[in-house]
């Protein structure tokens, strides 16, 4: 699922809504989450999961694809989702 596909999908559950109207929700919503998870906050929903940052040590990187490595001076951070509760169980029945 895609964003435009989460569009098409709140359209269908709240018709007097413009599609428009949800769009700017969406947005709006997700510039939210990415500013929060810039600033270094925790996000935390309920029965999905929570996104935060976790901080990679400096090291030597190494591509995959052509297997080209360098060497990482400084940490970096990157985005760190660990999924809820009732999202594992959910897909565990899969």
């Amino acid at each position: 699922m895609n964003r435009s596909d989460l569009i098409l999908k709140l359209c269908d559950l709240y018709p007097k809504m413009t599609k428009k109207e949800i769009d700017n929700l969406i947005k709006t919503l997700f510039s939210n989450l990415v500013d929060n998870i810039a600033e270094g906050n925790r996000i935390e929903i309920r029965g999905f999961g929570c996104f935060s940052l976790k901080e990679r040590a400096a090291g030597v990187i190494r591509n995959p694809r052509d297997g080209v490595t360098i060497s990482s001076d400084d940490p970096r951070h990157v985005v760190y989702f660990r999924a809820g509760k009732e999202l594992k169980s959910r897909v565990d029945v899969m």
